[in-house]
């Protein structure tokens, strides 16, 4: 099965994506914050599953309207088992990738609403050329160093206080 996405809490694998999901490089810029949130969330929760989603670049991401993410699998793979870093290197491909196409104070602030400090502070380690997916690091623009600043300025800020406040101030 070549897409595997998360429903119900159980990792679900599918022979096509769900209907009404994209790429995500197809619809570029055109989330909404609460959206992004989401999208943070569904990668989450594979997390919470013990499984990662592997390399996350742009031709194997597809993302529903509601923020749910999908990753295709080539033929015979499947998802990955939890590393003994946890979701890192996913978490900071998955930053690095979100940024492409969306603003970095959004992609990081909305991570905020989902990972501890700590979790963010891990995946900044993995936001590197070195340790970045190349197809991700070669795909314009060159955005890795914003990525690690913004992160790394969360990190500084500490866990947020009211997360519910914060969520509906950027709705």
């Amino acid at each position: 099965m070549p897409y595997y996405f998360v429903r119900d809490n159980n990792l679900v694998a599918a022979i096509q994506a769900p209907a009404a999901a994209q790429r995500l490089a197809l619809l570029g810029n055109s989330f909404l914050p609460p959206v992004i949130t989401e999208l943070h969330r569904s990668l989450h929760r594979w997390g919470e599953l013990d499984k990662r989603p592997g390399l996350l670049t742009a031709d194997r991401v597809w993302v529903t309207p509601e923020g749910g993410l999908v990753v295709y699998f080539e033929e015979g793979q499947a998802p990955y088992p939890m590393l003994h870093v946890g979701m890192a290197p996913d978490m900071a491909s998955w930053f690095v990738l979100l940024d492409k196409w969306m603003e970095t104070f959004v992609v990081v602030a909305r991570a905020r609403l989902v990972w501890t400090p700590n979790e963010l502070a891990a995946a900044m380690t993995f936001v590197n050329p070195l340790w970045l997916p190349h197809a991700l690091v070669a795909q314009p623009p060159n955005n890795w160093a914003r990525v690690v600043r913004a992160l790394a300025m969360a990190v500084a800020d500490g866990p947020l206080q009211g997360a519910e406040l914060q969520e509906a101030t950027f709705a």
